[in-house]
């Protein structure tokens, strides 16, 4: 069944408004009256401009990665050319296997799945990778959207493909958030249901043992659950998975990460798990070894975890340190890096500014232990970025919202998202 092309609007305005979850607008933290809320370290050279400038530039730049990603799809959709390099495939079942009509992963940046010829190769999934400033090694991930159910054999397929001998998996959504499906439950929850079958018809993946027969023509494979533990740090149910693939089986890192909301930003202590995750997630993998990295749709959390894991060993080498050209973003550029290579990464403003947020909070963390420089702080929390906010001057981009295919809710394919189905 065909879907729904993407609507491309050249002429989308930014229109203003505030954030969901603060009917007044957000504010500035600290004041910052002037639009530049600076770390009170900024002024000191050491800082690099690229996290001194005001809202508004942020502002500006999410603009122009809007602009630059509506131009890729002008392109791709009038060029007619299936090697185009922003070129998206229109086949009925290639659709079919998306969760969110308007989010496909570009036909030639994607990865393939190694299925017999003829048939259809597809999964939602897009290879991102990231050169490291000081070693010119590059960082290897992949973003996928979350598994939908009568397709996750696909998704681990591509797991035991894609990795080397132990795959790592980072996941940044529950299964049901505000009563809808964002992912389908892909890998066995407990120690008293450790096994889950992968069979060619996916609809019931969860098969007693005893009513499940060995050599059944159906299973293609499958996961067992070894281990099952709660890591405080990083806030995150982990799980050591086996998965097996024919004769062949690989150690599978599951991390469930449930406390970053649709459509928002981790805070509290969710805020400092994130990063904690970040890093222990890291551990388990390699620079050539891509961490699978998914959300529901796969390009809001998932961009924003990947670019952050990425800025912030670039910030560690000292590399975002160097940045002395007032002209030179890295995280602009990062961000536009990955959505070449997958659209729409960094779904939003806020988003955006977490990153800037996290990247400055990091910053000053450094200079206090490098150069012996201290914060002052107004209150208990430190000086950070501000947030979205509805000041005079300040206009929040507007945003498509993301065309639900079906959220397993019994809803039509036609209605209208509502905000809690963007990523």
């Amino acid at each position: 069944m065909a879907h729904p092309t993407i609507k491309i609007d050249t002429s989308v305005q930014a229109t203003k408004r505030s954030h969901p979850d603060n009917e007044d607008g957000a504010e500035i933290i600290d004041g910052a009256e002037d639009h530049n809320p600076a770390l009170d370290i900024a002024d000191n050279e050491l800082v690099p401009p690229f996290l001194r400038q005001p809202v508004v530039e942020i502002h500006h730049k999410f603009e122009e990665l809007e602009w630059m990603q509506r131009t890729r799809l002008l392109e791709g959709s009038q060029a007619n050319d299936p090697s185009h390099r922003w070129a998206l495939d229109a086949d009925p079942e290639v659709r079919a296997r998306n969760r969110y009509a308007n989010v496909q992963a570009w036909a030639n940046s994607r990865i393939r799945l190694r299925v017999s010829e003829g048939e259809c190769d597809f999964i939602n999934a897009s290879p991102i990778v990231l050169k490291d400033s000081a070693s010119l090694e590059e960082r290897r991930y992949i973003a996928t959207q979350g598994p939908k159910l009568d397709n996750l054999y696909h998704f681990w397929q591509m797991v035991f493909h894609e990795s080397e001998e132990v795959a790592v998996i980072v996941m940044l959504t529950q299964t049901i958030e505000a009563g809808r499906e964002k992912c389908s439950q892909y890998f066995p929850l407990d120690l008293d249901n450790p096994l889950m079958h992968l069979r060619r018809d996916d609809s019931d993946p969860f098969v007693d043992g005893d009513e499940h027969q060995s050599g059944d023509e159906d299973e293609l494979g499958q996961i067992m659950l070894l281990e099952s533990t709660w890591d405080e740090g990083c806030r995150s149910e982990i799980r050591k998975l086996q998965l097996t693939v024919g004769s062949e089986s690989k150690i599978v890192w599951h991390f469930l990460f449930a406390g970053w909301a649709d459509y928002s930003k981790p805070v509290g202590e969710d805020r400092d798990a994130l990063l904690q995750l970040i890093k222990t997630s890291a551990s388990k993998s390699s620079l050539q070894n891509p961490r699978i990295v998914h959300c529901s749709a796969g390009v809001g959390r998932t961009g924003t975890f990947i670019a952050l894991d990425h800025l912030l060993q670039e910030l560690e080498s000292g590399e975002l340190l160097k940045v002395a050209d007032p002209e030179t973003d890295p995280v602009f550029e990062t961000v536009n890096q990955m959505r070449e290579q997958r659209m729409m990464m960094v779904y939003n403003e806020m988003q955006l500014f977490f990153i800037y947020e996290v990247l400055r909070e990091q910053t000053e963390l450094v200079l206090e232990r490098t150069h012996g420089i201290t914060r002052r702080r107004s209150d208990a929390r430190s000086a950070k970025i501000a947030k979205l906010s509805d000041e005079a001057g300040y206009l929040p981009a507007s945003k498509p919202e993301l065309e639900a295919i079906g959220d397993g809710s019994g809803s039509s394919l036609t209605r209208t998202p509502e905000v809690s189905d963007i990523d």
